[in-house]
């Protein structure tokens, strides 16, 4: 089966020096995985290449039966030949780039880290997700290192809180203390997305009911830390905040867009206080990605899709979000063939399209002419289809429209806001993409809020803007429009007055 959102919360790495007399090894997985394991990671230090592939192919016949992923410790070179999930890398394992130019964009790599500069190198270079570690001291690994206990957890995910990514502390986790855990080491915004257990499990007479009880604990400690749930008022303070950010940090947004909106997207972005930069050459942008803020590919001018991947690959090795804007995907056959391209090479945080492309892409009829999302539609059917999407695709994705909604695959965001003159001048959506970018790339915490807030910002800009004596139509509109953003973010306060926002 296709596996696309990972579910870090029980995460089991295995030893088979652990398992009891009388058990077996694969039958201690597969208990666990009917226990409620969500990831496996097969761990084998001292197995030759041959016989850990061999048992590594074993061990995914059962993780693939489950829609589990299989994670290899170490060894790349077997997680290619078995086609795993992905790897985990130690600190004195190959170095982070050059396993990610080996597997690719799309296989999970894991980083453990120790401290915060480790967090901070790992999340920089790319990371899916932390191993922090070890919390306490363990049976199963020599530990170099002081243990880091709550606290030390605790001040890792305060460090990455800016630019966070997955986390599972592991060292010396039972059911006697992994509720302590969860609990005392959240920031208040950020908490572990999973325990990494290896004894406790391996080791355990019955692990069915052991996996059981921890994913009971892990529930229980999860729903008490940290609230996903989002307010109106939260939105808005947090697109407020947002706004300043973007001031505050000016990040580079590398476009490699439609030639049609290339000098507005441009000017969008730096009247909300990024840097624009359009190039569309190849042999720069490994070197743009390292100090590139987001990368954004707009679908309306398909000249050279292998460098538009490319770019949206060094972005992913450098930790930047990739924001896709599907222009009129579901047109013809060849946009078609391209979007699948961009789905399956390419690691996308943010898709963003209009009625008509987010349809299409989800199989529920969209319509379009052209590049243009005609017709209306049915507001349930949309939130399925943003939900569905965002599941499948393991990324946000925001539909724009007159109502504009944005979905994690969990939570749903509808937008009120919006003037009649927005989709009558040329390349309006792939003006909100460009601040749908500037806003990921200066708040990593919750792409969700963060593409909220740039589709609010160009919403509301856009009725101001309408208000403006001079303005009588589309033409001069447009400008006001661009003078808005500035002036919108250059007060941010002013959005309370417009925001219309509903939690669905």
């Amino acid at each position: 089966m296709s596996i696309k959102k990972i579910d870090y919360s029980l995460y089991l790495v295995t030893d088979r020096s652990l398992v009891p007399e009388g058990k077996t090894f694969l039958g201690q997985i597969e208990q666990a995985l009917e226990g409620g394991t969500t990831l496996v990671q097969l761990r084998e230090k001292d197995t030759d290449t041959g016989p850990f592939i061999e048992f590594a192919l074993k061990v995914k016949e059962l993780t693939r039966r489950f829609g589990v992923p299989l994670i290899i410790n170490d060894r790349i070179d077997v997680a290619l030949a078995v086609d795993a999930e992905g790897v985990h890398i130690g600190q004195d394992d190959m170095p982070l780039a050059q396993a990610r130019a080996i597997l690719g964009p799309k296989k999970i790599i894991g980083v453990s880290c120790n401290n915060e500069k480790e967090a901070e190198e790992a999340i920089r270079g790319g990371a899916d997700y932390l191993g922090i570690g070890a919390v306490w001291f363990t049976s199963t690994k020599k530990l170099v290192k002081q243990p880091l206990g709550i606290e030390g957890v605790q001040r890792i995910l305060r460090s990455i809180e800016s630019n966070p990514v997955p986390t599972v502390a592991i060292g010396g986790i039972n059911t006697d203390n992994a509720g302590e855990l969860i609990k005392g080491s959240q920031t208040g915004s950020l908490c572990l997305d999973g325990l990494a257990i290896v004894s406790a499990i391996m080791a355990a007479d019955n692990p069915k009911a052991t996996c059981q009880q921890f994913a009971d604990i892990i529930q229980i400690s999860k729903q008490s830390s940290v609230n996903k749930d989002v307010t109106t008022e939260a939105v808005i303070q947090y697109a407020i905040q947002a706004m300043k950010n973007i001031k505050s940090k000016g990040p580079m947004v590398h476009h490699i867009t439609n030639y049609v909106v290339i000098n507005d997207n441009a000017n969008a972005t730096l009247a909300v206080g990024a840097s624009p930069i359009m190039s569309t050459n190849r042999s720069e942008v490994e070197d743009l990605a390292k100090v590139n803020g987001a990368m954004l590919l707009n679908m309306g001018t398909l000249n050279d899709i292998d460098t538009m991947i490319l770019a949206a690959q060094a972005n992913t090795r450098h930790g930047n979000p990739v924001v896709l804007d599907p222009v009129g995907c579901g047109a013809t056959s060849f946009r078609k063939q391209t979007l699948a391209r961009f789905l399956d090479e390419c690691k996308l945080t943010v898709i963003k399209g209009n009625a008509g492309e987010i349809l299409s892409m989800a199989g529920a009829g969209g319509k379009s002419r052209g590049v243009d999302s005609v017709g209306t539609y049915d507001e349930q059917r949309i939130i399925g289809a943003v939900k569905y999407l965002a599941r499948q695709h393991d990324c946000i994705i925001g539909l724009t429209g007159p109502t504009d909604y944005v979905s994690d695959g969990d939570r749903v965001i509808a937008i009120d806001n919006g003037h009649r003159y927005l989709p009558l001048i040329t390349g309006s959506g792939c003006m909100v993409s460009s601040v749908v970018a500037c806003f990921v790339a200066a708040n990593r915490d919750d792409y969700l809020l963060a593409t909220v807030a740039g589709i609010l910002t160009v919403t509301i800009a856009s009725e101001i803007a309408s208000e403006r004596e001079y303005v009588n139509g589309p033409g001069t509109f447009r400008a006001a429009l661009i003078d808005e953003l500035f002036n919108l973010t250059d007060s941010p306060e002013i959005i309370r007055q417009y925001a219309k926002i509903r939690i669905i």
